[in-house]
């Protein structure tokens, strides 16, 4: 998803009691309805860590958004293919990316927003095959180059000026778990922070709320009003990517918004859902959209040898499938039949 600026001010959000007795924070940015929400009993520190949080949102905005053009990424796009200084959290953030990418074997991919642009999945444009041809050669993150200026701060590079980045697909886990770093060092062990989807949270429910771990739901891809599985997590990430999200029928064909870097076309697959359960909500933005293009016996396979992260799964079928590391956090909804 591209790092936008929203229609309202988020700078002018504000703590809140929660209904469940929670301080909680609202806004609008990266193009996503943001909520926080921490619990303790000191309400004035509290609402200063989410200021904070609200603060530090606002930085990475500033830093990834593709639309502001004072931001890194924008200059990047203006200088190229020169360098131009970054902020740290933007090199950083794009060296990661580039990492799940190698370890998806190219399935993610930072370089895609050079597809994703010809394609508008709200009007639901599809791009002509001349189009796809004339942009599939400038897809891949090797055309992005990581280094440092004569004083030292950390540059990129987009030698490729066809090539655009769009660190979108992979921010919004990066900030969730640097806000939940800030919380941390604050003193604030229990909250949970959902990003667009993006749920990271950590020490476990409140008494108040029945304590133990906190459920998670999972949405059902054929009824997205209801959950299809429930994950218990007491400190942890839960990412879901699902074809549901984005799609459109054109000419009797069925679009989803998961593009294979290959081909630039909605991506072939068994899968309609895919669940990353992880330490680091990072590693959900990183694996869920790989995940899905794997397949469901290849996902499985993957994830069963990556430490410390699994997967849940929804097959075509309405086939859930799990990795082994959460046959006892997982609980399942049956998908109610059509009236």
């Amino acid at each position: 998803m591209p790092m936008n600026a929203g229609s309202e001010a988020p700078d002018a959000a504000l703590p809140h009691a929660g209904r469940d007795g929670s301080r909680e924070l609202a806004l609008f940015i990266f193009n996503t309805d943001v909520r926080l929400y921490l619990y303790g009993d000191a309400a004035d520190e509290l609402d200063a860590a989410l200021i904070a949080c609200r603060d530090r949102c606002l930085f990475f905005e500033r830093a990834l958004s593709r639309t502001r053009p004072d931001s890194d990424i924008s200059r990047a796009h203006a200088a190229s293919p020169a360098p131009v200084a970054v902020e740290p959290e933007t090199a950083e953030l794009c060296r990661l990316g580039i990492e799940y990418g190698a370890r998806s074997e190219g399935r993610f991919d930072i370089t895609m927003g050079t597809i994703t642009s010809l394609w508008d999945f709200h009007a639901g444009v599809v791009p002509s095959r001349l189009a796809l041809a004339r942009a599939l050669p400038h897809v891949g993150a090797g055309r992005i180059r990581l280094g440092e200026d004569a004083s030292g701060r950390p540059t990129i590079a987009i030698e490729d000026p066809k090539t655009i980045l769009d660190l979108g697909g992979i921010a919004k886990g990066h900030i969730a778990d640097d806000l939940a770093r800030l919380l941390r060092a604050r003193g604030i062990g229990r909250f949970v922070l959902n990003l667009g989807g993006n749920v990271l949270v950590g020490g476990g429910r409140p008494e108040e709320l029945g304590g133990g771990a906190w459920r998670i739901g999972i949405v059902n891809p054929r009824d997205p009003s209801h959950h299809r599985a429930i994950v218990d997590i007491a400190d942890g990430s839960v990412v879901t990517s699902g074809l549901h999200e984005r799609r459109f029928t054109r000419g009797g064909v069925t679009y989803h918004h998961i593009l294979d870097p290959a081909t630039g076309m909605p991506a072939k697959t068994d899968l309609v859902s895919a669940t990353i359960v992880s330490r680091r909500s990072i590693d959900g933005d990183g694996y869920s959209t790989a995940a899905l293009m794997m397949g469901a016996d290849a996902a499985r396979s993957f994830f069963e040898g990556v430490d410390g992260v699994e997967t849940v799964l929804i097959t075509d079928r309405d086939e859930v499938i799990w990795t082994d590391g959460l046959s006892d956090a997982l609980s399942f909804i049956p998908t109610l039949p059509e009236l």
